[in-house]
């Protein structure tokens, strides 16, 4: 068929990644007619490899398998300032009850693919290299417009990542100024013996690298590779990452023999859509909010997110009540919880000395330690954690948070 005006969904989905897959398996799951549009084919290169425990309960409700060659067990994190020779590990088991004990590091390219089979599995259609030009919602009916036709449906996800087609539409993405604005990273292939020895496979950590110009990463991935990069507020470019985090003593001892892979540059990230969802429409993902990458968040609140509106928009099909206004109400205000956790801690990490006192310093008897590592699990749904109600009651506010200062790491290096 040409175009998709003779079809009726239940359910349209812009975008096949995380999100977007995780929505369309599980409203599939449920009996429902899904069609999901994705620009790209698989597989793709998609940065945002290493996830928190928070999300593991969404792949096994879809029954993912967890393969050697995309899977990599996460343990927690490291922090490391090596100017200083300061480092501290936080693992997930030691965070409050209720959360998984350990996370993933994924090969994103064969995730994305893994969680795209399964919604595939389960009932939805999924079509690559269909490019979604417009889209909307009516009281009627939503729908799509591609170059090739338009398609209509009784509601519209859209999960369309860091392109926010819906945001960008309604004019309803603003951007956290305060917080990293580009990036800089690449890949190494061929690690060897020492290296893999040194990243523990049976903990895998990922390393967070504090440093003057902002934060790096190193994530080990499958078949003995090795993701390194760096975040920071100001325009980063490749030469600042050979002679800044490439050029450290973790990252050249790491990749001794290995082979450096393609460097890549993104810019302009870091916002939120402040109206994530209305009559027959929601954002879910990227799409409705895309927080700076340190604390892995990323990917876990697209599944969470996911979820959360597929378990409620089921009933609301069978129901005919898809279009009520206020259908995602409760929603979205888990989800603004979330973001706005996470965002108030990303402001500590850039704006004070919070990294250096809590990810540095000894906080072996510290009561808030496992409240802290709650809220790295992604486990930020919950109640009773001490350390995300300080967070949210003593939080800048959004506005704030939205403008002003350019994000500067202020940790002491000596």
């Amino acid at each position: 068929m040409s175009g998709g005006t003779a079809t009726q969904w239940d359910v349209l989905v812009v975008g096949a990644g995380p999100a977007g897959a995780t929505a369309a398996a599980l409203l599939a799951m449920a009996g429902r007619r899904v069609l999901v549009l994705e620009k790209d084919e698989f597989p793709r290169f998609h940065i945002g490899e290493s996830l928190l425990p928070a999300g593991l309960p969404v792949l096994e409700r879809l029954g993912v398998p967890t393969p050697a060659d995309t899977f990599v067990y996460k343990s927690g994190a490291e922090f490391v300032c090596e100017a200083s020779g300061r480092r501290g590990v936080f693992v997930f088991r030691e965070s409050l009850p209720g959360c998984a004990r350990h996370a993933w590091h994924v090969e994103r390219s064969r995730f994305d693919r893994t969680l795209r089979d399964r919604a595939l599995a389960l009932g939805a259609e999924i079509r690559h290299g269909e490019t979604v030009v417009d889209a909307g919602a009516s009281a009627e009916q939503a729908w799509l417009k591609t170059r090739h036709g338009t398609f209509t449906g009784r509601y519209l996800i859209d999960a369309s990542g860091q392109s926010r087609l819906l945001a960008r539409r309604h004019g309803t993405a603003e951007p956290y100024h305060r917080f990293g604005n580009s990036s800089v990273f690449t890949h190494y292939e061929g690690l060897g013996d020492a290296a893999v020895a040194e990243l523990d496979p049976q903990h895998n950590n990922i390393r967070i690298m504090l440093r003057p110009e902002g934060w790096g990463w190193i994530i080990p991935l499958p078949g003995r590779r090795l993701s390194v990069g760096m975040v920071s507020g100001g325009k980063m470019t490749a030469e600042q990452l050979e002679q800044g985090l490439l050029a450290g003593p973790m990252v050249q001892r790491l990749t001794q023999g290995a082979r450096r892979l393609e460097t890549r540059v993104v810019g302009n990230f870091s916002y939120k859509n402040t109206a994530p969802s209305g009559p027959r429409f929601t954002a879910i993902g990227d799409a409705a909010c895309f927080l700076d990458p340190v604390f892995s968040s990323g990917v876990t609140l697209a599944l969470r997110g996911a979820e959360a509106v597929a378990d409620r928009l089921v009933p609301a099909l069978a129901d005919g009540t898809e279009a009520a206004p206020d259908l995602l109400q409760q929603h979205d205000a888990g989800m603004e919880r979330a973001y706005r956790t996470f965002a108030a801690l990303i402001d500590r990490f850039y704006h004070s000395n919070f990294a250096e006192r809590m990810f540095l310093g000894d906080t072996s008897d510290q009561p808030m330690r496992r409240g802290v590592m709650s809220v790295l699990a992604g486990d930020v749904w919950r109640t009773g954690n001490p350390f995300q109600d300080m967070l949210l009651a003593a939080r800048r506010n959004e506005h704030h948070l939205r403008a002003g200062a350019t994000p500067r790491r202020q940790h002491d290096a000596n």
